[in-house]
């Protein structure tokens, strides 16, 4: 095995434990929260999500790659290094970080700085999405959860039985499309092969169990005690637009999408209050995550 595609597999795997442990909570982080299931439990379900995600529909983001790095292999161990050094000094610092957004970011700035042929009809359509997709999340999940809130449906046994039901279905499919859209980009960067493919596989399972913990409350409990209707709802909206994202080649931050439909749920409920600094924080990294990866795969 060639010397660089070595490290290639080696940072994927490194970026597939940091990826997967930071977005679980953005798939099971509400059905957590709402208590329906253990910690492990949710865990299970993010995980599997994830490698069934990233197998199925994972491929369908080489387009994104191409069009935000047309680079060599050299200098796609560049992107890796680049992004994971700005992962762990994040994590020093203790400041907020959206992996996907910081990968693209990075893509960009290196691109621009090697003067490759980058799509930049493509990169200007991409930040309109980040720009219209929170509001389209709010909008919708207001919308949803003010209708299902007339209509009473956690009254029943029967029904709230449904509804955690389905809650766990909604939550796999939130990981499935983690793992088709965020794992499925870094993994095109790289170029899909058995070698990566089992790499990013073995970072999902070892990240979703070890490095989850600290990042599973942000979601589901520390932003809202949400009730099942509300937490279906917050998930079934930003996975659908997640979803939607993969099927054009567009990167598309769940954890932007998740926390912007869980805000809108917020706003549905006219007598309870809502906390906004754990939402702030979330904003930030929309802001820091892409202009940090920028500005350093630029200078770098």
């Amino acid at each position: 095995m060639h010397l660089l595609t070595f490290l290639e597999i080696i940072l994927i795997f490194l970026l597939s434990l940091f990826v997967s442990g930071n977005n679980l909570s953005a798939a099971v982080g509400t059905l957590i929260g709402s208590r329906i299931i253990s910690r492990i439990g949710g865990t299970m379900i993010g995980m599997v999500g994830f490698i069934t995600g990233f197998a199925l529909q994972g491929k369908s983001m080489e387009g994104a790659a191409h069009s935000l790095f047309p680079a060599p292999e050299y200098y796609v161990v560049l992107l890796l290094l680049v992004v994971i050094a700005i992962f762990i000094i994040a994590q020093i610092l203790k400041s907020p970080l959206s992996l996907s957004m910081a990968l693209v970011g990075t893509a960009i700035g290196i691109s621009l700085r090697l003067g490759l042929n980058l799509n930049f009809g493509y990169v200007y359509f991409l930040v309109l999405i980040w720009v219209i997709s929170p509001m389209l999340a709010i909008a919708g999940s207001f919308a949803v959860n003010r209708y299902l809130g007339k209509i009473h449906l956690d009254k029943t046994w029967n029904m709230t039985l449904a509804l955690k039901l389905l809650l766990l279905v909604i939550s796999f499919f939130t990981a499935y499309t983690i793992g088709s859209n965020t794992i499925g980009l870094m993994a095109a960067f790289a170029g899909f092969s058995i070698y990566t493919e089992i790499a990013v596989i073995s970072g999902i399972i070892l990240g979703s169990f070890f490095l989850s913990k600290g990042v599973l409350k942000r979601v589901g409990e520390d932003m809202y005690s949400m009730r099942y209707f509300n937490a279906l709802t917050s998930l079934a909206v930003s996975s659908i637009m997640v979803e939607a994202a993969t099927l054009f080649s567009l990167p598309l931050s769940s954890t932007q999408a998740l926390t912007s439909s869980v805000f809108g749920a917020g706003l549905s409920y006219r007598y309870k209050a809502l906390f906004l600094k754990p939402y702030l924080i979330v904003v930030l990294t929309w802001v820091i995550s892409p202009v940090t990866g920028l500005i350093v795969g630029y200078l770098i």
